[in-house]
């Protein structure tokens, strides 16, 4: 996807992926609390140790995904060498998994995300691979997107749903 070109009614992208040793961790911090936002649920403490909190739940999801998916890959998306977002891809023997989607605030309906996963879609069919991916159901919008794209949910599990890629 590298300096992968984004036209937009109002804009040009100049999208690309990139490492995420290439940004610093507050960088890292901020794209995931703006792709979290059940975290502002968290009250009834101090803004301080709300930080806190957040930082040591960005912590367990880091640790957690190395732990599960020691060798899956952890990108930032880049908008003209700007850190704008993140995706985290498991790439397996027959499946490739989305772990991780989400982009800033001010870059999200722009259609970025949407042609980021369809060059996912694209490598893995191109591969004959199926792609995954899970969903909490208050994300609305991004099942929505998901669905948009050709995915179905395949199981409900509570909280998150279980989505995969189906080639139309």
């Amino acid at each position: 996807m590298e300096g992968c070109i984004k036209e937009n009614q109002n804009s040009i992208f100049n999208i690309s992926l990139g490492s995420v040793d290439k940004v610093n961790e507050s960088v890292l911090l901020k794209i995931f609390k703006e792709c979290h936002p059940e975290l502002e649920w968290i009250s009834n403490i101090p803004e301080e140790q709300k930080e806190a909190v957040i930082a040591q739940q960005f912590a367990i999801e880091k640790q957690q995904l190395m732990m599960i998916y020691p060798e899956a890959e952890l990108n930032i998306i880049f908008s003209d060498g700007k850190a704008i977002g993140r995706i985290y891809i498991y790439y397996g023997k027959n499946t490739d998994r989305i772990l991780e989607i989400g982009l800033l605030k001010e870059y999200r309906r722009q259609g970025i995300g949407q042609s980021v996963i369809r060059e996912v879609i694209e490598k893995a069919v191109d591969r004959e691979k199926t792609v995954s991916l899970q969903v909490t159901w208050f994300n609305r919008d991004a099942c929505r997107l998901y669905q948009k794209l050709g995915f179905q949910i395949v199981e409900n599990k509570g909280v998150v749903c279980e989505m995969r890629y189906v080639k139309p």
